[in-house]
């Protein structure tokens, strides 16, 4: 038996057809008393094999006894959006309920749902080579809210689970993306009214297929080498930042665009954090140079541990995701089009 937090997300629902597709004979869902049936009606629609339990992920409880035996739990319950303290009341505090309660029901591992956003990429070179080696993040406070709260997820997992006698294995997934998200997220840029700052430039862009990164978190559970270490999970052949707002702009919208090279998005983000600090944050900090250099500095990124340890590769080509979600993308604008 397998169990699955945030199973009706985007991709926790995905780690759900991942296991049935691998052959684990049962999975649990525990999902929110109250989630929208239709969203519990694309579970229960993949047969007598997944179980939906509710369960509050704050009910210490509640949550050991959806996990009684339960040999892995993948936790993919997180906040996405929101305030700081938000983001930490929706993603560090009921990893830590999870946790625990994991540990009480005596499970056999625990899958963490991590990010890139952990990995603390300002101080490399241009052109380095982001993977598992990669120091984590010094300064998430520096970064946003998510890394801030995914930062103190991932920390608290650990230490917790080295405390409890729980095996841990933790995936960083770069950008998840496919049909039903949008591809405009802050590596490419930031839209104004009637505008989208291009901040992206020629850099690389760490996108994973959700298909294929739920198969990647689905193995780590998995796989005996998997436990007690990390994996980051990115596609191959990854476009660049520039390759694809120019076929967004070609495909689903035409936006109007300004592009703002490097250089020049240092000297606005100076501006910007002198100016806030000026007038004791009357202007918050929307760009600062820290964030700068861990957003939009051109860098490399490697699935290779992901590879050797999980015997995964994305199965779904970067060319097949990128028309599938392009083509999902274009339909929603005409239909939004529609009077």
């Amino acid at each position: 038996m397998m169990a699955v937090t945030g199973a009706t997300g985007f991709l926790g629902g995905e780690v759900v057809k991942s296991l049935l597709g691998l052959g684990v004979e049962r999975v649990r869902c525990l999902v929110r008393p109250g989630t929208d049936p239709q969203r519990l009606v694309r579970l229960e629609a993949l047969g007598p094999r997944v179980q939906v339990v509710p369960c509050r992920l704050d009910d210490p409880e509640g949550l050991a006894a959806a996990l009684a035996g339960v040999r892995v739990v993948y936790h993919a319950a997180a906040a996405k959006r929101g305030a700081p303290a938000a983001l930490v009341a929706g993603t560090v505090l009921p990893t830590e309920h999870v946790l625990r309660a994991a540990a009480q029901a005596a499970v056999g591992r625990a899958v963490l749902v991590s990010s890139f956003a952990v990995l603390g990429v300002a101080g490399l070179r241009r052109g380095t080579l982001v993977d598992e080696a990669t120091p984590l993040e010094p300064h998430p406070e520096a970064r946003d809210g998510y890394a801030f709260a995914k930062h103190r997820q991932e920390a608290l997992a650990w230490r917790l689970c080295q405390e409890r006698g729980l095996p841990l294995a933790v995936v960083r997934p770069g950008f998840v993306f496919g049909p039903g998200q949008d591809l405009l997220g802050s590596r490419i840029g930031l839209r104004l009214p009637g505008l989208f700052l291009h901040l992206g430039g020629g850099c690389p862009v760490p996108l994973t297929y959700v298909e294929n990164c739920a198969e990647g978190v689905a193995l780590a559970g998995l796989v005996p080498a998997a436990a007690q270490s990390a994996v980051c999970l990115v596609d191959d052949d990854l476009p660049t930042s520039r390759a694809l707002l120019r076929r967004y702009r070609r495909e689903v919208e035409p936006l109007r665009t300004v592009p703002i090279p490097l250089p020049a998005l240092r000297l606005l983000a100076r501006a910007n954090a002198w100016y806030s600090a000026r007038t004791r944050g009357h202007l918050p900090p929307v760009l600062t140079p820290y964030k700068v250099d861990s957003l939009w500095r051109p860098q490399r990124f490697s699935n290779r541990r992901a590879r050797q340890v999980l015997g995964w590769h994305p199965r779904v080509s970067m060319t097949e995701a990128l028309d599938r979600t392009f083509a999902a993308l274009a339909a929603r604008a005409r239909a939004e089009a529609l009077p």
